[in-house]
């Protein structure tokens, strides 16, 4: 699935593209109900935007698109009164990333994105010390859902991201790997969390023990994503390295908002701020979060051209390569 002497650029933000086509409440309409904000649902009522945006960022470079399933579990849909809709959506969002891939004529991989939910497993809650948000066991039953669907729906791979509790991510995995299991087919896991400066997911666990807690063979990355700019999140990824001889992922914000929830860090700063771990062998798979559109991918994607990327054990892959 994957090859060894290529550095792999990941798209950008989905919902920073998303913003661009100026949806309104009837793109977001289903079964008489609005749900604006809650892009997923775009998968089933907007298909053509959602196909547009994965078109875009395919051919800014990306080598890996993610679907467009980032809340597509019931815990989160919840939210909005669709748990039970967690299945369709994420079936037709890897189904619509899959599309889209096939109509590029282009070898790229479809990551089905998991994310964290909005509820902790492991962070106490205001009432009691004793109580927690969700129990294990109902989020591991959430994310077999969607990771079925996912699986179905054609993704290659599973992206579990912006994680910010290990509990909730442990679940993620374990689901991930009943459905491997259940299909009777490898499927390489991506993992990627969102830290603060020193280096600790929200929950309070550092990202050593976060790798050494979830790392077994299924999964083939390790990353950080989201939480800040490229220029801050650098020594924490390059600090990475120490704990883990598999493949390594990082993909930041455009910067930092302003006031109006704006990303202001152009494509250009960002690479400048990305060249060190490009033209240092230590990255693997490099791309984009909140703020980041198809520019700075392409941007991205040109510069990583022929670059050789940060040397790995494929032996502890699980044959991925």
């Amino acid at each position: 699935m994957f090859v060894q002497n290529k550095i792999y650029v990941l798209d950008g933000a989905t919902g920073t593209a998303i913003q661009s086509y100026n949806l309104e409440e009837k793109d977001y309409s289903f079964e008489g109900k609005g749900y604006k904000g809650c892009h997923d649902i775009l998968n089933i009522t907007r298909k053509d935007i959602v196909l547009d945006v994965h078109r875009r960022y395919i051919e800014a470079g990306a080598d890996i698109i993610e679907t467009n399933t980032f809340n597509s579990n019931g815990v989160s849909l919840k939210d909005y009164g669709i748990e039970d809709k967690s299945y369709s959506l994420s079936f037709e969002g890897a189904r619509l990333a899959k599309e889209a891939v096939i109509n590029s004529k282009r070898k790229v991989l479809v990551a089905g994105s998991i994310g964290p939910t909005n509820k902790s497993a492991s962070i106490p809650t205001k009432s009691s010390i004793l109580d927690r948000e969700i129990s294990f066991d109902e989020l591991f039953e959430n994310y077999c859902i969607q990771a079925q669907a996912l699986y179905d729906g054609g993704a290659d791979l599973f992206l579990i991201e912006t994680i910010y509790d290990g509990l909730n991510a442990k679940a993620a995995v374990m689901a991930c790997e009943e459905i491997s299991e259940k299909v009777g087919r490898k499927i390489p896991i991506m993992i990627s969390a969102t830290v603060d400066r020193n280096g600790k997911i929200l929950s309070g666990q550092d990202i050593k023990s976060l790798i050494t807690s979830l790392d077994r063979d299924s999964i083939v990355s390790f990353g950080l994503n989201c939480s800040f700019g490229a220029k801050d999140l650098i020594p924490l990824i390059e600090s990475l390295s120490e704990y883990t001889e598999k493949m390594l992922s990082v993909y930041p914000n455009a910067g930092f908002p302003d006031e109006n929830g704006e990303y202001l860090e152009k494509p250009e700063m960002m690479l400048e701020h990305l060249k060190d771990l490009i033209d240092n062998k230590k990255i693997n798979i490099i791309g984009g979060c909140c703020g980041t559109t198809p520019k700075h991918i392409k941007l991205i994607s040109e510069y990583c051209n022929g670059k050789i990327p940060r040397e790995i054990d494929i032996k502890k892959t699980d044959g991925f390569f």
